[in-house]
């Protein structure tokens, strides 16, 4: 497949980005090969009843383990390329329908109990980024909770002509010296292996807020446990 960049030479971020796009792309269909080929692999064994042994059938699983992450990895950082350069209009959206839409949507273990306060605010912005921001921050919560039933707590407050947002949730937190390195892409606190996640959650969330004038920061908490991630939105009704 061939493309040709659309972006501006004088916006070497934007030309970057689109790279990114295009490479991504472009490389998630080799990977979904890789994903597809080994089960063909074991359909053709399976027609000539072919048994493999427990090293390779271990092999064949592996591979298509690697395949997997490697497409959700690429399919993260696609996402990752998307924002701000790929974004719906903006537009008035309130803040409580999209937060009670991603909640919906949370896998359903960890059970998390929902606490959503957002005071009848709205927010101004692209849609489809606003729904990546909350997908990142409350999977982020579902993914590195560590029992079985756990508390997400959702508040918004005005300020000035902004949003603040606060979530909150009971899980094992964070160490104060990850605050800054989490929001990196690729960045995981545990082997991609073991969460399914691609590192890329917080690195979206903060380019959506950023590319929206805001800031997204890991506050302090006096509770024993969990985290508190404060971020800004554009208020839709300009504070007045």
């Amino acid at each position: 497949m061939s493309h040709s960049f659309t972006s501006d030479s004088q916006d070497p971020v934007r030309e970057a980005e689109e790279f990114l796009y295009i490479l991504t792309h472009d490389l998630k269909a080799f990977a979904r090969a890789m994903r597809t080929i080994p089960d063909w692999i074991g359909e053709d064994l399976a027609a000539q009843r072919i048994v493999l042994s427990t090293d390779a059938a271990d092999n064949l699983d592996m591979l298509r383990d690697y395949a997997r992450r490697l497409d959700d990895t690429l399919t993260a950082l696609t996402g990752l390329s998307r924002v701000g350069r790929l974004a719906d209009p903006p537009a008035m959206h309130a803040l409580e329908g999209l937060v009670t839409e991603v909640c919906n949507d949370l896998p359903a273990h960890p059970a998390l109990s929902h606490d959503i306060d957002c005071g009848g605010l709205s927010v101004t912005g692209p849609r489809n980024d606003l729904k990546r921001l909350f997908e990142a921050v409350l999977g982020n919560v579902a993914v590195h909770h560590d029992r079985d039933f756990g508390k997400l707590r959702v508040t918004a407050t005005p300020w000035q002509d902004r949003v603040q947002v606060v979530v909150t949730d009971d899980g094992p937190g964070i160490e104060p010296a990850l605050w800054t390195a989490v929001f990196k892409p690729l960045a995981t606190l545990h082997p991609k292996s073991e969460t399914g996640r691609s590192g890329v959650g917080l690195a979206i969330a903060q380019k959506v807020v950023r590319s929206l004038h805001g800031e997204i920061a890991i506050i302090p908490t006096e509770a024993p446990r969990g985290l508190s991630l404060l971020f800004d939105l554009p208020r839709a009704d300009g504070g007045h």
